[in-house]
């Protein structure tokens, strides 16, 4: 086999494992907060995505998907200072937090915007 055609091979084997957990339409990857948390927990493995979309569109983003399973929405404070979401899609786990902490060269700059975590 030549290289092309096992680097497509492999491309393609990788996005099927990751097209049973869609990331968010439109969520960029929150390099710098994976950074910062796995400074504070390095043995986390999740991949984090941060979106300015409402928290209530990502949750019902994740709610429609098939399989998709709820096992936790809380919000703190009485007026909803913080929201934070959990679901399961086959093997993987998604939480969903609001407001999420922008990171630049690990530390928080401002909370703003969605974040979601995928992770095992």
């Amino acid at each position: 086999m030549s290289f092309s055609v096992v680097r497509l091979v492999v491309t393609a084997v990788a996005a099927l494992a990751f097209a049973a957990v869609p990331v968010y339409p439109g969520a960029k990857m929150d390099v710098d907060g994976m950074k910062a948390d796995r400074v504070r927990s390095p043995q986390r493995t999740d991949t984090a995505y941060i979106t300015p979309d409402s928290y209530e569109k990502v949750v019902a983003f994740y709610r429609s998907q098939k399989g998709s399973q709820e096992s936790k929405a809380i919000s703190i404070g009485n007026d909803a200072t913080q929201k934070m979401a959990m679901f399961s899609i086959g093997n993987y786990s998604i939480g969903i937090n609001w407001p999420a902490d922008v990171y630049v060269n690990g530390k928080v700059v401002a909370r703003r915007g969605t974040r979601i975590a995928i992770g095992k």
